[in-house]
């Protein structure tokens, strides 16, 4: 039935070929020109689950004390410790020009020179607050005695100048009023004047980052041109002639274009994960392609007429590409249930490019086909075709005389990946996404040396106006600090009790050495005797809310979990009375939680995925069992995915989950056109073996092109900086092969000794009879 709709529809579309052609590019030329309104979004806040209650804590903790838009500047001499009156000098003067930036948040601002840095001082038996150093020391005695005074102070003790004293830093917040790659661009602007052969200075934090991010995605445009070029090789090595390299290339140059333009009429964002749509829509719309394009060409070599070829080829495969198609478009629209913005617009860019590529197939490209001349076109082969062939020969043997050994070698496989899986971790630095070789990458590795401890993890405490200066809130915090710091990758916690304390010590040192006492009277006097700038970055002005900050020396969300994990021990022995405790926001929580939402996103999104294969190839095939066969070469290559993963010691992360689930999508064509080949094939015959060859001859070949072209076309990424990309273009080609060599091996030898009725029981046709019919 199908098939014979396809018939009709084809040979309605050779018919008013020059009209759909011509109605085809007018609607993709509309579509396409939607890319016009895509703009580069960078803002972190769109990639976050908003629904994540780490993610809610953190927002609400910036939008009264700030830590979104923090930025690091550390400055390392080449030789010698920053005690130097040049090193002194820069800092000094980076702390004065910070002050003037826009939408600095100035109690945030930390360093040796800054006049928010303040240190408790007793004058004369009067408790005050005096800045930690005013102005540069004019000689080696005035640096000798800043230098002790730093050192003789706990609170900033290894803080604003690092433990081997080869580094000193700079810390800065800002409002949410800039955006951060302004912010990024202003404090970048600043320190040039300060850099020189004899001072080193290393920028990190979100802002920085995010501006980094930004050459990223314009490297984009650099990669697709790379896929473009690949790609063009691949499909010429493919089938030896231009107009074979012509019609997939164009295919897929179209529908990357309406997919962009999807994007911009959909309002969708540009960043580093939706500037890869472009790349992975040429791909995979490039293999849709070059499959009808193969099968037109063997229809051609029979019927020697191109109109008759048109209408063969697609009522024969079309029907084969629409389920390919709308599987693997399902399979990225399903990223949107994660409820992660930026995966969304990614997930649903990817499949109107696919939609479109199928659209296009069945208009524009039959129009063309039926129009342009074979020509020297005939064989339609190429050197690697042919070398293909010779790939699939040993396949072929083993599939045919040794089935049970390729199923037990299948099976060995896959019980393998199963034993490694438990060392699979989903734990990840994101601080390892930047080479060396990136400006960036570098700096990370000044930071991990000098100043590990730059990972913020914050505690929210809330209560009555006035409440943070009981002795409840003071022994909270003490004691929250204390869980945080018995996490070996802890650096540093810092409240306003470390304040409090400090300044009991320099007033009453000979009562000190006990603590602070719990007295609501000491230690209100306390807060009216010490009280100064420094407070109000921990502190809100009713003293109703407060937090508590924890600096991990990894931006690791394993050791974000642990430090968690203690913190919610420590509330459950010792629960706060009257205060509120929310756990907790920062850069450590919401890269945790960013990623354990995308993983168990991912886990559910590979489940509907491979449901919605299931169903597709079901439905295909006329059978549940068709659908299992389908399913069963794709599971295998999961898990000989995932085993990979987990021997090589890489996360499944947010980027290695993303390539597990391109893996499932694209792998999955692989399976639906084998098995809908071998079924036409033996209908036409009547014997299996006879089929099997036939099929591995045309669809055998085609899939491994397929594979190839799509590892080309991601290949490319391999030459980024950036690793997630990077990992891309490593595994992807990788997930393909596993895939195409689980569909051309695992899938037949099943076949072969299983016998299922619904290859087995295909009516008997004449292929002489099919295409009488179709050339009819």
């Amino acid at each position: 039935m199908m098939n014979s709709a396809l018939q009709l529809y084809a040979k309605w579309v050779t018919r008013r070929a020059p009209a759909v052609l011509l109605v085809s590019l007018l609607l993709a030329a509309i579509v396409a020109a939607g890319m016009t309104r895509l703009e580069v979004d960078l803002n972190t806040d769109q990639q976050l689950p908003a629904d994540n209650p780490f993610v809610a804590v953190d927002r609400k903790i910036r939008k009264e004390f700030g830590g979104k838009n923090f930025i690091a500047i550390a400055l390392v001499p080449e030789s010698g410790s920053v005690w130097r009156r040049d090193v002194l000098q820069a800092v000094y003067d980076l702390t004065q020009d910070s002050l003037r930036l826009p939408e600095i948040i100035g109690q945030n601002l930390v360093s040796l020179f800054s006049p928010y840095v303040r240190v408790p001082v007793d004058q004369g038996g009067v408790l005050a607050s005096d800045y930690l150093a005013r102005e540069v020391p004019a000689d080696d005695a005035g640096i000798a005695g800043l230098r002790q005074r730093y050192r003789s102070e706990p609170l900033f003790r290894d803080a604003l100048v690092s433990a081997d004293e080869r580094a000193a830093l700079v810390m800065l917040d800002f409002y949410d009023g800039v955006e951060s790659t302004q912010l990024a661009a202003a404090v970048e602007q600043m320190v040039a004047k300060y850099r020189s052969p004899d001072i080193r200075i290393a920028l990190t934090g979100e802002p920085i980052i995010q501006r980094f991010q930004a050459t990223i995605v314009r490297e984009q445009g650099l990669f697709f041109a790379g896929t473009v070029a690949a790609i063009v090789v691949v499909l010429y090595l493919a089938f030896g002639h231009i107009q074979g390299v012509i019609l997939p290339a164009a295919t897929a140059l179209l529908s990357t274009a309406m997919a962009m333009g999807f994007m911009g009429l959909a309002g969708f964002r540009v960043n580093p994960w939706t500037g890869a749509v472009s790349l992975v829509v040429m791909t995979v719309a490039a293999g849709h392609s070059a499959q009808m394009l193969k099968r037109y060409y063997e229809e051609f070599r029979f019927l020697h007429d191109r109109t008759a070829a048109v209408v063969a080829s697609a009522s024969r495969i079309g029907a084969v590409m629409l389920a390919a198609g709308g599987t693997a478009a399902c399979g990225f629209a399903a990223l949107s249930l994660l409820g992660i913005p930026t995966l969304t617009e990614f997930g649903l860019g990817v499949a109107s490019g696919i939609v479109a590529a199928v659209l296009l197939e069945m208009t524009f490209m039959l129009a063309l086909r039926t129009l342009w001349p074979v020509g020297r076109s005939r064989t339609g082969e190429g050197p690697l075709s042919r070398g293909l062939g010779v790939v699939l020969a040993p396949i072929e043997f083993a599939v045919i005389r040794h089935p049970r050994a390729v199923v037990a070698t299948f099976a060995l496989v896959t019980a393998l990946a199963v034993a490694v899986t438990p060392r699979l971790t989903t734990e990840f630095d994101t601080h390892a996404y930047w080479s060396e070789r990136h400006q960036l990458g570098r700096d990370l590795r000044v930071f991990e040396r000098h100043f590990p401890s730059t990972t913020t993890l914050t505690i929210l405490l809330e209560g009555e106006p006035g409440s943070m200066k009981s002795p409840e809130a003071i022994g909270l915090m003490t004691g929250l600090q204390q869980a945080m710091a018995a996490e070996p990758g802890v650096g540093r916690t810092f409240s306003l009790a470390d304040m409090l304390r400090r300044s009991f010590e320099v007033f009453v040192p000979e009562e000190a050495g006990s603590g602070l006492p719990a007295d609501a009277a000491l230690i209100g006097q306390l807060f009216f005797l010490a009280q100064s700038p420094a407070f109000d970055g921990y502190v809100d002005r009713t003293h109703s809310r407060a937090v508590v900050r924890g600096f991990l020396n990894r931006d690791d969300s394993g050791l974000t979990r642990r430090v968690l994990a203690r913190l919610e021990l420590y509330l459950r022995q010792n629960p706060p009375q009257r205060i509120q405790v929310a756990l907790a926001g920062g850069v450590g929580p919401t890269v945790m939680a960013l990623n354990d939402h995308t993983v168990n996103g991912k886990v559910l999104n590979l489940a509907i995925l491979l449901a919605v294969i299931f169903g597709f190839s079901s439905i295909l095939l006329r059978t549940a069992l068709g659908g299992a066969y389908v399913v069963a070469p794709l599971a295998v290559a999961l898990l000989a995915n995932l085993g990979l993963f987990a021997g090589l010691g890489v996360a499944f992360d947010l980027t290695g989950a993303s390539i597990a689930a391109i893996g499932v999508s694209v792998g999955a064509d692989y399976a639906i056109y084998f098995l809908y080949r071998l079924r036409e094939e033996f209908a036409a015959g009547g014997d299996l073996e006879a089929a099997l060859r036939r099929t591995m001859h045309t669809s055998g070949r085609a899939i491994l092109f397929v594979a190839v072209a799509i590892s080309a076309g991601f290949g490319v990424y391999a030459l980024s900086d950036f690793r997630p990309l990077a990992m891309c273009g490593y595994f992807i080609p990788v997930t393909m092969l596993v895939s195409a060599v689980a569909a051309l091996a695992l899938l037949p030898a099943l076949v072969v000794l299983l016998r299922p009725r619904f290859i087995l029981a295909s009516a008997q046709i004449s292929p002489e009879d099919i295409r009488i019919a179709v050339s009819a």
